[in-house]
């Protein structure tokens, strides 16, 4: 009987030891441009107060035997959750996705190929972490990070953590992800078979909301404000200087 298959990723504060339900989770910094590698060897799911929540359904689509003259894709529909809790010691934030199949409906695959970009986490600092072996890495403007699971490990839908600075949040993210794996069908050797999939308005890391000016004012740059504090201060020693005769 095959067991039911979950992901669940998450993102948090960006620290080189993390603290998640009590226990101490050793996570790796990823630089915009870089790639590191995860074990999964010290991970502990994250906790947290529950601001906001979404679900929606993600299809899968498989063509199950290409081999037939017209070959027709089969559709396998999964749970796709997402999360955002709030350290309430910090009040920084962890963004949980998640994906649910139904048991025994998706094909079994083997030698599995997962491959998962999380959008948008340019302009923070990220750490990252995971429940399995993962190859990991990040786009030059930072905005991007992909997780493929590392070559020769054995695939189960994993648990991955994304640590940002952000304190802040929107649904403007996305997934872009794929599935495969050899498939044997008939009594021929196996064939390999993958579907990609995308996931539209996810919770992602922002920045910080900024009040604007009250209507009629126009902002100035901060070098032209400094200009009218030194003005206007010259100005107040000015009329001191006359004051005392000097």
């Amino acid at each position: 009987m095959r067991e039911v298959r979950k992901l669940a990723l998450a993102a948090s504060v960006a620290v080189a030891c993390l603290a998640w339900g009590g226990a101490t989770v050793q996570a790796v910094p990823v630089d915009p441009g870089g790639s590191v590698s995860v074990t999964g060897d010290t991970f502990v799911a994250p906790t947290g107060d529950l601001v906001d929540s979404g679900t929606q359904t993600v299809t899968l689509s498989y063509i199950l035997d290409p081999t037939l003259p017209d070959p027709v894709a089969t559709d396998f529909n999964v749970t796709f959750t997402s999360q955002v809790l709030r350290d309430p010691a910090t009040n920084q934030l962890t963004f949980v996705y998640g994906m649910e199949e139904t048991p025994d409906t998706l094909p079994d695959l083997l030698n599995e190929v997962l491959s998962l970009s999380f959008s948008s986490f340019a302009g923070f600092t990220t750490d990252v972490t995971a429940d399995g072996a993962f190859d990991v890495t990040r786009a030059a403007d930072g905005g991007t990070i992909q997780f493929t699971n590392a070559s020769g490990t054995e695939l189960d839908l994993p648990t991955i953590a994304i640590a940002t600075d952000a304190t802040n949040y929107n649904s403007n993210g996305a997934i872009e992800g794929s599935v495969g794996g050899d498939l044997i069908v008939g009594e021929g050797g196996p064939i390999n078979i993958n579907t990609p999939f995308s996931v539209a308005g996810t919770f992602q890391p922002a920045q910080d909301d900024v009040e604007p000016p009250p209507p009629g004012v126009i902002p100035l740059p901060a070098g032209v404000w400094f200009g009218l504090v030194a003005l206007a201060g010259g100005g107040v020693a000015k009329r001191f200087r006359r004051k005392l005769g000097v």
